[in-house]
């Protein structure tokens, strides 16, 4: 009799605990995302600054670096809520001195690059929370991406003794090749994106850029007795905008 009472009180239990165990659930998943409008496909405008940090034969570390500034603009047309493409221009500026205490040169150099790029961007996340009927109408609030693609840079560089900032220097170094020069590049980097609204998000994106050059400097490798080509990384904080105001051509609504 005592263990039927203690069935029947515990199945009891559990009939009342339901509900609030749902409405728990429900809270914690609403939480994680916002409810939306949009799909995700179709087209995203992009605009991003940050900072910029180079690796080359005269500086490897960040000690030494000149840090420059990052301004992007572009866009990016989603697929589906995993995947999409991007197309973007950059300009960088890129700035170091020389660290090398053994043969010092007492080198420094600046260089303006202009960087076009596609990349392919996928999600590690669906962007969409929640399953069932839920899932159309919910966007997660955070979505980690990574990203590769390919480009090109057009760039200047200017080397010019350690010792003086370039504005101010009466000596530069001869140039090792014709300027502006062209180069290929391969972005690839990865970043979080923090969903607003329906019209904005927000990311945080940490990138890095393996050139085909090793003139960003305007040092040749003979000079150092480098063997790799420059490379720069990026760490930049980018606005996303998509248009859905009364606009079928962007944004399709389900």
């Amino acid at each position: 009799m005592n263990r039927k009472r203690y069935y029947l009180l515990t199945l009891l239990l559990l009939l009342l605990l339901n509900p609030w165990d749902a409405l728990a659930q429900q809270y914690r998943y609403k939480r994680g995302s916002k409810e939306t409008n949009v799909l995700e496909r179709g087209w995203v405008i992009l605009l991003g600054g940050g900072v910029t940090a180079v690796r080359s034969d005269i500086c490897g570390s960040w000690d030494c670096n000149d840090f420059g500034p990052n301004v992007s603009v572009g866009g990016l047309y989603k697929f589906s809520p995993y995947f999409g493409v991007s197309g973007t221009i950059d300009y960088v500026k890129l700035g170091a001195v020389e660290k090398n205490t053994d043969a010092p040169l007492n080198i420094a150099f600046e260089s303006e690059v202009i960087e076009v790029a596609a990349s392919a961007v996928v999600n590690l996340l669906d962007s969409y929370a929640g399953s069932g009927n839920y899932r159309a109408k919910r966007k997660r609030f955070m979505v980690p991406y990574i990203r590769v693609g390919l480009g090109g840079l057009y760039y200047n560089a200017t080397s010019f003794p350690a010792d003086r900032k370039l504005n101010d220097s009466q000596v530069t170094y001869d140039p090792q090749q014709k300027y502006p020069a062209f180069a290929a590049v391969v972005p690839v980097g990865g970043g979080i994106r923090f969903y607003i609204n329906d019209e904005f998000s927000l990311a945080g994106e940490l990138g890095y850029r393996i050139t085909s050059t090793d003139l960003l400097d305007n040092i040749p490798a003979t000079l150092t007795n480098g063997s790799r080509k420059d490379e720069y990384g990026v760490l930049a904080i980018k606005l996303q905008y998509t248009p859905v105001f009364k606009n079928k051509i962007f944004s399709k609504k389900p």
